[in-house]
């Protein structure tokens, strides 16, 4: 009898305690960022917790954060961040097109892991790739302009009314290795200075470290997203990729919070690249010799896109 009692006891106990409502009744777990990547974006306002990071070498002057953090707005995040120290020796940036072809052709689309199959060669081996530029899903013409090898393949912006997102800015690399990132209006009288070059979407952080106040004219949903900046001395180059659209994994970001991580971690200059399921990094694994897709793209396996930017090394 008496154990029944106790039962009914522990059990009403229990009733009258109050449930979690949502993300911000959890305590936070006891974590302290490990990683010099995952210590500086805890300090942007647009994260408010980092459950795990961690850091890998990929070769020399290139590496790559993971980072699982929850956004001030109470939504669980992925991060994948590359970073490229542009000064090292043997550490190039590289744009390619599909079949690694060194003219435009509108609609040619190809994977990832399938362009670097064409790259990758003793003296010039590809450590990482990331998508590039947006393109016209009708289509598939490429929405920003296209420098390769110092010859300009294109050199207009497709701008639609109907995705403000897009073709508004660019990334590109002038004739001593360095980035520039600036909107569509800088592109025509400089367009000479630049040797590779694509275009890009929203500036997440500008005017040497700015975030925008608003970002009210743009898409107000999360995504899945890529973005590019670089740091004052332009010698340290940052991709971030973000999973998203799968809520027990990564949700996907918006452009504020993009903006405040890129800003800590140094940058002046960032942009928004083509996300969705065009988000991707492929890197080369750092003990064994092979390829993998490191994010969790929407599309659930690799997509098929206009253009990458790679990261070579000089290695036999």
């Amino acid at each position: 009898m008496k154990k029944i009692y106790w039962l009914i006891l522990s059990l009403s106990v229990f009733a009258c305690q109050k449930l979690p409502e949502g993300p911000q009744d959890i305590p936070d777990t006891p974590y302290v960022p490990r990683t010099e990547l995952g210590k500086m974006v805890a300090k942007a306002p647009s994260v408010a917790h980092i459950y795990a990071d961690s850091t890998f070498l990929l070769a020399t002057g290139v590496d790559e954060t993971d980072i699982h953090f929850q956004t001030s707005d109470y939504k669980v995040e992925h991060a994948f961040l590359l970073r490229i120290k542009l000064n090292t020796p043997g550490v190039k940036m590289k744009l390619v097109l599909p079949d690694d072809k060194d003219t435009y052709v509108v609609g040619a689309r190809q994977t990832p892991s399938d362009m670097i199959s064409l790259v990758d060669k003793p003296g010039r081996r590809v450590v990482a790739a990331v998508n590039a530029d947006f393109w016209d899903t009708s289509n598939g013409k490429t929405r920003g302009p296209i420098h390769k090898d110092g010859t300009v393949l294109k050199d207009d912006f497709f701008y639609s009314s109907t995705l403000t997102d897009q073709a508004i800015s660019f990334i590109g690399f002038d004739y001593d290795g360095l980035p520039v990132i600036r909107d569509s209006a800088y592109y025509r009288p400089h367009q000479s200075e630049f040797r590779d070059l694509t275009g890009s979407g929203v500036l997440v952080v500008k005017d040497e470290g700015v975030v925008p106040a608003s970002f009210s004219a743009y898409s107000p949903w999360r995504h899945p997203r890529n973005v590019v900046g670089y740091t004052a001395d332009r010698q340290t180059l940052y991709f971030m990729i973000v999973d998203g659209r799968q809520p027990t994994w990564s949700e996907g970001m918006l452009y504020w919070e993009m903006g405040e991580m890129m800003k800590a971690l140094g940058c002046v200059w960032a942009s928004n690249l083509d996300g969705g399921g065009s988000a991707m990094l492929v890197i080369r694994h750092p003990t064994v010799d092979v390829y993998q897709l490191r994010n969790r793209a929407a599309d659930g396996c690799e997509r098929a896109v206009v253009s990458c930017w790679m990261v070579t090394v000089d290695e036999p």
